[in-house]
């Protein structure tokens, strides 16, 4: 987290002297542009979109930010926990495979294995699921477009500031040493649109976007879990299909070694 910061900060700084390089910094901070700007997207936003929304979306960006180490350890988290239901439910049967449902972290993994257990078969149960994952999906495209549209905004509300600073320049047509000033503030307003479009809300749609894609991936993955789960296969199996032995094999060495301790523990006491 602090590399990515740091790095942040370096490019961020190279940038600022590259568009403050030669220029009045006083120019370049307008109030009255910066108003029009971020009062005119606060306000797109609460007139277009509802605020769960907007909350959601801010949520998942600052997850898509998260390091890849982090997402891959996630991811097979995920897949242990799939793998491990799919055992249950061989062994145990529906009833221990809801209460172990229960426990597990992702909803979606959560959502099918209860569905298995109150014994869906692989027709509905596979209905169930791609109505749902169009429900996510649905959800992940309307939050990539709030970003996209607060891009096209912003440029808008840009040249609507510099258009108002522009009529304020004509108002002093007469005083002559104001106007180059007042020029540079009236240019302001569309520099901040087009930064804001451009560095800030187009790249952050491209990365939920990217974001959105590798949790459908996912999904994906645990519904061929959950498929193999209602099937009663075994989880070498599941393993194997995902390409995931590797994964199986150290589940069973950590689950041999947790019997041992058991057997240990019961011969000492």
């Amino acid at each position: 987290m602090i590399k990515h910061l740091v790095t942040a900060l370096v490019i961020c700084t190279f940038l600022g002297i590259g568009f403050l390089w030669g220029v009045d910094v006083t120019q370049i901070f307008n109030f009255q542009s910066l108003v029009i700007v971020f009062g005119g997207l606060f306000l797109a936003i609460w007139l277009s979109f509802p605020s769960e929304r907007v909350s959601a979306t801010f949520k998942n960006l600052k997850g898509a930010f998260r390091k890849e180490m982090e997402e891959a350890d996630a991811e097979k988290r995920l897949l242990a926990q799939a793998l491990g239901l799919a055992r249950i439910y061989r062994l145990k049967g529906p009833l221990a495979l809801q209460r172990a449902a229960s426990k597990v972290e992702d909803d979606y993994l959560r959502y099918g294995a209860i569905l298995v257990a109150e014994g869906y078969n692989e027709i509905s149960l596979m209905g169930a699921l791609q109505r749902e994952n169009l429900k996510r999906n649905d959800l992940a495209m309307s939050q990539i477009q709030l970003l996209r549209t607060l891009a096209r905004l912003a440029p808008a509300l840009g040249m609507a500031g510099t258009v108002i600073s522009l009529m304020q320049v004509m108002q002093h047509l007469g005083t002559q040493g104001t106007i180059g000033a007042s020029l540079g503030l009236a240019l302001s307003s569309t520099l901040y649109g087009i930064l804001l479009a451009n560095l800030l809300f187009l790249p952050a749609s491209i990365k939920l976007q990217q974001y959105f894609s590798k949790r459908a991936d996912v999904r994906r993955m645990v519904m061929d879990v959950l498929l193999g789960i209602q099937r009663a296969e075994h989880p070498l199996r599941i393993a194997e299909r995902l390409n995931s032995y590797e994964l199986y094999c150290e589940l069973k060495e950590k689950e041999k070694a947790r019997v041992q301790m058991v057997e240990f523990e019961k011969r000492a006491a």
